[in-house]
């Protein structure tokens, strides 16, 4: 425990607790209401949402350091930009058409921490070992457990969404690594990885069109703050108060159900069951990212604001 856990005072603790837990929720439940929406939004709709409002609701970060940060690699920010911003958006919209729920958090935010410490180990020249090489190993464990079954049944739209889900894993990866060339706070990389792919995004929307005028206003109200408000900046700044007030390992604990979650809101609100396998898959995703974001100790944890 860090000196400055042992400072936290016990009301700071739980407002701590409550922001990630929030986070994990609003993350867990982004991913049950983009595969719940079906034909409502197409994926530039979705994206239009996630990324334009965050770009406008956190105008004061990037109007404050500058649409060109100082002190910035210009290179890493257009990578985190494309790793994370529109093109994350829509591959992850277009991949949730047909992939379950559940089978989300293996195929995206537990394949993020392979892809990573395969470069890590086959690019950067760091060793892998530990904690950490067993996590990476559960991880492995629990892709098998959804690729698997799903080609044993023959299931055509998996495989239909799965390539999407990889390359959006991918670009996460791209800008994890990306990120760490940078000094940027986590708010800071999403205003600007919000900005940058703005000007992409609507272009795209001029040329496919929009749908959102076709909603009702109350379908657009809930998509608006689904999207844009909880998804694209309240769980980023909840998830950055609880990261200074808990720090890394008590954060990342919580962090690490977003698997879970997504597979329970599923099942709750889409009636979407995980065989066996499934849930056997998205409990070694959970160990799987715990293990690998420093949860049971033993290793260094990777830089997280």
């Amino acid at each position: 425990m860090s000196g400055t856990e042992l400072k936290t005072t016990p009301v700071a603790a739980w407002k701590g607790y409550a922001a990630v837990v929030f986070s994990v929720v609003v993350w867990a439940g982004w991913i049950v209401v983009t595969r719940a929406q079906g034909s409502t939004l197409a994926p530039v709709d979705t994206s239009i949402l996630r990324i334009i409002v965050p770009a406008l609701l956190l105008s004061p970060v990037w109007l404050r350091r500058g649409i060109v940060p100082k002190g910035q690699p210009q290179l890493a920010m257009w990578i985190m930009a494309a790793g994370w911003g529109a093109p994350f958006i829509l591959l992850i919209s277009k991949g949730l058409e047909t992939v379950p729920a559940a089978l989300f958090g293996p195929m995206v935010p537990a394949t993020l921490p392979l892809l990573v410490g395969l470069w890590d180990y086959f690019v950067a020249g760091r060793k892998v070992r530990g904690v950490r090489l067993a996590g990476l190993g559960l991880i492995a464990v629990s892709i098998a457990l959804v690729v698997g079954p799903a080609a044993l049944r023959g299931d055509g739209g998996f495989f239909i969404g799965a390539p999407y889900l990889v390359a959006a894993a991918c670009g996460w990866t791209a800008f994890t690594i990306a990120y760490r060339a940078t000094t940027l706070t986590g708010l800071e990389a999403a205003a600007y990885m919000s900005l940058y792919s703005a000007p992409f995004l609507l272009v795209l929307a001029a040329v496919e069109g929009l749908h959102l005028q076709d909603l009702s206003l109350g379908e657009f109200a809930w998509y608006f703050v689904a999207h844009g408000v909880l998804a694209g900046v309240g769980s980023i700044v909840a998830y950055g108060y609880a990261m200074r007030v808990l720090g890394v390992a008590r954060t990342s604990a919580f962090a690490s159900l977003v698997p879970m979650g997504a597979a329970l809101g599923g099942l709750a609100v889409l009636g979407e069951a995980p065989a066996i396998s499934g849930w056997f898959s998205v409990g070694c995703a959970c160990l799987g990212v715990a293990a690998v974001n420093g949860v049971f100790g033993g290793m260094e944890p990777a830089r997280n604001d």
